[in-house]
């Protein structure tokens, strides 16, 4: 489409840098994406807007990179993923801590062992989500007594 006929009017760097943007973007690769990044830093690191969806763009490669990586362990190295990643360890433990605290997956991280241990998604446990229910009731009826009790000690002043 670029190419043909109706796209030649629009040829140029922008353009360019666009479609390698792309070109990362539909094979998934982080390395091409930052890559193309730092080539075509001018036209696309310039205008804010684009900056900006160009670094969410870049956050759910990462996140779904992280996630192809991890899915077949349960229990795998911190240091394993960066190398895979091609990515220091600590920047990884990063954004592994924060899916983990955003509910992209469950696991934890062990970071005596440097170790993330992947969890089974589970089904919701009823009893704690009654509970959650019952606690939240107690906590209105005990606020209700209090403004009661506090309502009869003016009256009685």
């Amino acid at each position: 489409m670029i190419s043909g006929r109706q796209g030649v009017k629009y040829a140029g760097k922008d353009i360019e840098a666009m479609q390698a943007i792309a070109n990362a973007s539909s094979r998934r690769s982080l390395k091409d994406f930052e890559a193309t990044l730092i080539e075509y830093s001018e036209q696309l690191q310039e205008d804010l807007l684009i900056k900006h969806h160009l670094h969410i763009l870049q956050e759910q490669l990462l996140e779904s990179n992280l996630i192809r990586i991890i899915e077949p362990y349960s229990c795998v190295e911190i240091s394993h993923i960066a190398t895979l990643m091609e990515m220091p360890s600590k920047e990884v433990e990063k954004k592994l801590s924060q899916m983990i605290l955003d509910g992209k997956f469950q696991g934890i991280l062990d970071q005596g062992k440097g170790q993330l241990v992947v969890y089974e998604k589970g089904e919701k446990d009823m009893a704690m989500e009654k509970s959650l229910k019952v606690i939240a009731n107690m906590d209105a009826i005990v606020t209700t007594l209090f403004e009661r009790s506090k309502a009869l000690r003016t009256m009685m002043i």
